[in-house]
């Protein structure tokens, strides 16, 4: 009878672990895409939350992920302004200082 309880036991820990182990349903595929190209805002407004958040910190390094290439994708529908912001996106790249991060940052999206 005590190895029926143990075995009953066992199975029922068991079971109540594998409860919710499974497909949890359809994942994006993102399989060989870099950090680039998954972090491209899709909206004017999307970019300047970004930017806004660059400015909050006073940090770029991977928070520039993908920036480079959401603002080239303005160039199709408004080009003055995306040669603007890449002439600012290139000094952001480049500003070590918290501050001179955070100005260039504002300023970028104070243009959005």
């Amino acid at each position: 009878m005590k190895n029926y309880s143990t075995f009953l036991l066992a199975l029922i820990v068991c079971t109540s672990f594998s409860i919710g182990c499974g497909p949890s349903g359809p994942t994006p595929d993102l399989q060989g895409k870099t950090a680039e190209e998954l972090n491209i805002a899709d909206s004017k407004a999307e970019l300047k939350t970004r930017l806004q958040e660059i400015a909050d910190s006073g940090e770029a390094g991977s928070a520039l992920a993908g920036l480079k290439e959401s603002i080239e994708s303005l160039k199709s529908t408004e080009g003055a302004l995306a040669e603007e912001l890449l002439s600012l996106y290139n000094q952001l790249e480049s500003a070590k200082d918290a501050s001179k991060i955070k100005s260039l940052a504002s300023s970028m999206a104070a243009k959005l």
